[in-house]
């Protein structure tokens, strides 16, 4: 693995002393949002989210995410990485980090911009300067403005989630923002000076020792139909994470396939195609419930309904 060295007046001069002050105010700023919910005897791991398209391995060693000359509002993220008892802390966990820039755009070259791996200290603290990623359109609405996380250590599950913003006006639409456990991941920003702001984001891994799927996978994703209802047409739009045959079916409630609308290996990205509301022979399909389905290598990714009027 790389390791990319501070550039210019950035961690090395600063020393992180607003992201400092955060490290030492990060337990109690869990304990308050997540310990008052958790049960007895434990606490809420932090819920995972999608991978998403743009992942790329390798990245460098540092601290500085975004370097001193990335345009964009700049940004402290703090926090301690926790075992599930919300006091233990994780030393040496490899958190990796990426996101678009202050424009939306993800870099996906070997400049490995916006992106970078670094590790919990003994006390199991992380720190990072960034910048504030942009909202991009993805499909037919804007994702909210966020941050990837990949969190490995020895002993526990591999956590892949992300970070928002409070006061984010995309989140509530949002499929994975919206979600009712995103909650803790949703975090307040405290202004430092100028545009620059800093916030808090605690990580606490499962206690469980066997592997613990992500909920979303990692393979791939399909976003919700739209319109839906639909009449004459539909956009579907869906994610491959990892090159594959990628296939989009149109099938009843009993799963049999009526159209298959794509076929065909897919590099990594975002995709969309339309249903015109027809079988494979052209004839106009009844109005009623179909399912659209998503496969990936020829493995089940997931499946949307599709009311057709």
């Amino acid at each position: 693995m790389r390791t990319r060295a501070n550039k210019g007046p950035g961690l090395d001069r600063r020393q992180f002393i607003k992201a400092g002050s955060l490290l030492s105010i990060g337990t109690l700023f869990l304990r308050r949002d997540v310990l008052a919910e958790a049960p007895v005897g434990g606490c809420l791991p932090t819920t995972d989210d999608i991978l998403g398209p743009y992942y790329l391995a390798g990245s460098p060693v540092t601290t500085l995410v975004a370097d001193t000359n990335e345009p964009g509002d700049r940004l402290f993220i703090a926090g301690t990485v926790l075992s599930s008892d919300c006091i233990t802390p994780v030393p040496n966990a490899m958190i990796e980090v990426w996101q678009a820039n202050a424009a939306a755009v993800y870099d996906t070259s070997t400049d490995f911009r916006l992106r970078a791996t670094l590790y919990s200290d003994a006390n199991g603290q992380y720190a990072f300067e960034t910048i504030m990623p942009g909202a991009y359109l993805n499909g037919n609405q804007y994702r909210p403005r966020h941050i990837h996380f990949r969190v490995n250590h020895a002993g526990f599950p591999e956590l892949i989630t992300q970070l928002y913003f409070e006061g984010d006006p995309y989140i509530p639409a949002d499929p994975w923002a919206s979600q009712p456990d995103a909650v803790q991941r949703i975090i307040p920003l405290n202004p430092i000076g100028g545009t620059a702001q800093e916030g808090v984001f605690d990580i606490v891994l499962d206690g469980q020792t066997a592997v613990k799927p992500n909920r979303f996978g990692t393979e791939g994703d399909l976003l919700p139909v739209h319109p839906n209802p639909m009449r004459e047409l539909c956009n579907i739009h869906f994610n491959v994470f990892r090159p594959a045959r990628a296939a989009v079916h149109i099938a009843d409630l009993q799963g049999r396939v009526l159209v298959t609308l794509v076929d065909e290996n897919k590099a990594q990205g975002r995709y969309t195609t339309a249903w015109d509301g027809r079988a494979a022979n052209g004839s106009l399909l009844s109005a009623g419930t179909y399912l659209c389905l998503l496969q990936l290598d020829g493995r089940p990714v997931k499946a949307q309904r599709i009311v057709k009027q």
